[in-house]
């Protein structure tokens, strides 16, 4: 009995112990993955401002891109003209999409980022959709990596009622992003997709959904999930929506 009793001991010991050891490990890892504390933003800050440091290679090709396509980016919420950065190394990505049930169109955006410059996997940190109704409705976006390491980016959103939707985009690499859709802001710590239902009388209603295309191993299955949300189902069947 007193034998059986120590080798209990000595076990619950030894699974205690282990369950500390990957504890240690896993903060370990965490701490790894997120390098960019304060003081590692502040010195990104501090090299941008520091003309040695600067891609001129890169700054001379914005400036070529924007004689091309100024136009282009002059018709964007905020104009994205050339500015110089510190050499960085960072892909973003975007995907524009449509999700049409019955007579109800979105019309949407994903931004991400690749995990780095090997790697295809993406990394998804924001699913805008807009209600149009309208498959021929336009949109315009650009997403940006100059501010690495922040994400940024931007666009526009024409509905059938020929009202617009600008909207801007950031997420800081510390956990930290903010969308704004004609002025309303959304933090993105409290989810990361947000639908816009454009009303008949020029205002619009939103819906904020703890859920992102990550959660998924493909898109359509996300797409499913979230028509089937029953706030969304619900806001489809207004007769205030745009027709």
């Amino acid at each position: 009995m007193k034998y059986n009793i120590i080798v209990t001991i000595i076990m619950l010991s030894f699974i205690l112990s282990c369950q500390k050891q990957k504890v240690k490990e896993e903060k370990t890892i965490e701490l790894k993955e997120n390098k960019w504390n304060v003081e590692a933003l502040n010195e990104k800050a501090l090299q941008h401002l520091d003309s040695s440091k600067r891609d001129y290679e890169l700054f001379k090709q914005d400036i070529e891109n924007y004689e091309k396509f100024g136009d282009y980016y002059r018709s964007l919420p905020l104009n994205k003209s050339p500015f110089p950065v510190a050499v960085y190394d960072y892909a973003v990505a975007s995907f524009p999409f449509v999700i049409q049930r019955d007579s109800s169109i979105f019309k949407g955006i994903k931004i991400g980022e690749y995990k780095d410059l090997e790697s295809d996997r993406i990394t998804e940190k924001l699913t805008l959709l807009i209600l149009t109704n309208d498959l021929n409705s336009n949109e315009t976006y650009v997403v940006e990596s100059r501010n690495f390491p922040y994400l940024t980016a931007e666009g526009k959103f024409e509905v059938s009622n020929k009202f617009s939707y600008d909207w801007v985009f950031s997420a800081s690499p510390d956990g930290y992003s903010i969308l704004l859709v004609n002025m309303k802001l959304f933090d993105l710590r409290f989810g990361e997709t947000i639908i816009i239902y454009p009303q008949k009388d020029k205002t619009f209603l939103y819906d904020q959904i703890k859920d992102s295309p990550n959660n998924y191993n493909n898109f359509e299955d996300f797409k499913k999930v979230l028509l089937d949300n029953k706030r969304v189902k619900k806001q489809l069947l207004s007769e205030n929506n745009i027709k």
